[in-house]
Parts: C-alpha cells; sequence; structure tokens
C-alpha cells in the first residue's frame, strides 16, 4: 500500500492568502481607506512636530555653537556690561537748567527762640518752578554758638558745608563745596561782607571764585567773581517789592524777584524768594528759592550762583523770631 502524499500549506507573511481573513494591514479594495500618518513626512490634518534641523539653529531650542545674549559663551569674547555712572557735584550741576533750594524748618528754633544751625536742601528745579525729583545736595551750616545767638545773620561769621545727597553709600554726604564767610565791621562802603567758594571734593581745595556785598542806596545787589578776580554776575533785587519791607505768612509778603544779570547790566535769567507755607512762615525764617541758570552758565557759574542764593538768605533774610515783622533787612 503506498502512502497517501500530504498536502503542506505554506503561509507567506504578509501576502493575502485565499480562505482566510486577511488582517488590515494593507488597504483593500472595496473598503474605505483610512489614512495613516507616516513617521517622519508631514501628514495633511495632523497636527505636526517641530523637530531640531542638524546644524542649523532653531528657535526655542539650545543651540550649540552659537552665543547665546545674556549668557558667557565658551570660546567667545565677553563684553562687560557698562556700569553706571556716579555723578558727582559739578556734572550734577552741568546738566541743570535751574535748582530748587529749600530751608529747613527748624522746629526748635520756632519753639525755642534760640538760633540753629542753618540747613538747606538742593532739589532739581521743574517747568514750572517747584522741586522736583530726589536731593542734589545738602548744605548745613557750621558756626559757635555765640555767633548764632550774638549776631544777627548779616554779619555773623560761618561755614556751609554743600555735601552731595544719593542713594549711593559710596558718594551719599560725600563733600562737594566749602562756602567760607569771616565776620566783618562793615560801615557803608567800607569793609563790605564777602563769602569764598572752595571746590573741596575728592580731596582737592581750589578756590572757584567769591560773593561780595557792595554798597547801594536802594537795591540789594551781590556780585559774584571768578576765581581770578572777574566779575560774572550780579544778583539784584529791587527794593520797590512789598516783601523787602512787610514781613508776614501772606504769599505777597514772602515773594521777591531778583535778576541775574551780565556785568553790563543786561538781565539774563530770574531768581525768585518764594514763600515755605503761610504757618511756617509765621512760625520762622524758613525760605524757599527757585533758581533760573543763565543760558551760557558753566558748571563753574551754576556753583557760585548757588552759594550766592545762600549768602543772600544770610545777609538779608536771617532774622531772629523776636524780630520778625521788619521785611528784609537792608543794611548798610
Amino acid at each position: 500500500m503506498q502512502p497517501q502524499p500530504q498536502q503542506i500549506t505554506i503561509q507567506l507573511q504578509g501576502v493575502p492568502q485565499q480562505g482566510y481573513p486577511q488582517q488590515q494591514a494593507y488597504p483593500q479594495q472595496g473598503y474605505p481607506q483610512q489614512p495613516y500618518p507616516q513617521q517622519g513626512y508631514p501628514q495633511p490634518g495632523y497636527p505636526q512636530q517641530q523637530f531640531p534641523q542638524q546644524g542649523y539653529p532653531q528657535p526655542g531650542y539650545p543651540q550649540q555653537g552659537y552665543p547665546q545674549p545674556g549668557y558667557p559663551q565658551p570660546g567667545y569674547p565677553q563684553t562687560a556690561s557698562p556700569e553706571k555712572k556716579l555723578k558727582k557735584g559739578f556734572d550734577r550741576l552741568a546738566e541743570r537748567s535751574g535748582i530748587f533750594i529749600k530751608q529747613k524748618f527748624e522746629l526748635l528754633e520756632a519753639l525755642s527762640g534760640c538760633e540753629q544751625n542753618n540747613t538747606y536742601y538742593v532739589f532739581p528745579l521743574s517747568k514750572d518752578g517747584e522741586k522736583k525729583g530726589k536731593k542734589l545736595f545738602k548744605a548745613k551750616e557750621k558756626s559757635s554758638f555765640c555767633a548764632k545767638q550774638c549776631m544777627s545773620g548779616d554779619c555773623r561769621p560761618f561755614q556751609v558745608k554743600v555735601n552731595l545727597c544719593d542713594d549711593s553709600e559710596e558718594l551719599d554726604n560725600e563733600p562737594f563745596l566749602l562756602l567760607d564767610r569771616p565776620c566783618k565791621c562793615t560801615y557803608y562802603c567800607f569793609n563790605r561782607p564777602e563769602m569764598s567758594v572752595t571746590y573741596v571734593e575728592d580731596g582737592k581745595s581750589e578756590f572757584i571764585g567769591k560773593i561780595r556785598d557792595p554798597w547801594t542806596c536802594f537795591n540789594i545787589i551781590n556780585e559774584i567773581y571768578d576765581k581770578d578776580g572777574n566779575m560774572k554776575y550780579k544778583i539784584e533785587g529791587s527794593c520797590l517789592q512789598i516783601g523787602m519791607h512787610c514781613k508776614g505768612p501772606f504769599e505777597c509778603c514772602e515773594t521777591i524777584d531778583f535778576d541775574i544779570k551780565s556785568p553790563n547790566g543786561e538781565v539774563i535769567s530770574t531768581l525768585q524768594k518764594r514763600s515755605p507755607g503761610c504757618v511756617k512762615a509765621a512760625l520762622s525764617d524758613a525760605d524757599n528759592f527757585a533758581v533760573n541758570f543763565p543760558a551760557n552758565a558753566t558748571k563753574e557759574d551754576k556753583a557760585m550762583i548757588m552759594a550766592a542764593v545762600i549768602f543772600l538768605d544770610f545777609r538779608y533774610f536771617e532774622e531772629k523770631p523776636n524780630q520778625q515783622g521788619g521785611g528784609a533787612h537792608i543794611n548798610f
């Protein structure tokens, strides 16, 4: 008996076989075809994932071999960030067209009647003539107790130290100017009062000019001289103003206008004494001044004008509590 031949069926993977259920691995004729996304190729209707391309900088990915802003990169020269320049005394004045000088109200002086050292704060001047921003300088008087109590402000000797005011500890309270006014026995046109101005920043001691009070019959005049003795400016206030004769807490009695003139008498800028307020004006002799610098003034000229305003306040508007009520003291 001969053996029956066996039927061997070989199913090839991936090839459809007749009589067997077919897997949907390939699209079949007569059936709806479902699109399948192909890996590595963009497919319509599917969100595309961004992949960085090798060798090209891609946004949102850290790049190798390219300098990144704000981060140190090895192999690239580093640019040092610019440091903030610290502005000292002359630099602060050079960029200003005007300043506002405010005298500190001394409560102890108002209550006791005992004269205290004067303190002034210097601010930038706003367009409307008021103080703005932060303090630029602090000017504080240094004089003896006997000089303050026994001598009037128009002739007593004093020194005023003008220091910087700054948020930086490196510059705050650093010396800038020294104003020195020696005592002089003045009689009419003889031995007129003077004040010297010395630049003392960074340990220096350079004489930059002086302020002199000449003898006049009526108006208030201060003369400003440079270090070579040349007259640069005149500050002149007319005696025909209410504030020159009537001291009161009202604005009309506190406001006095001055002209800043060239040596030949041409008016080139203005200065105004202002009221510190009704209550403060009634209790003390604290004053405010709004100063507009001449257009061609140098930084040294501006420093001299600032010093002249302080000298002007001591010379004519410094008064003891029992002397208030007489306006400006025009002493010959």
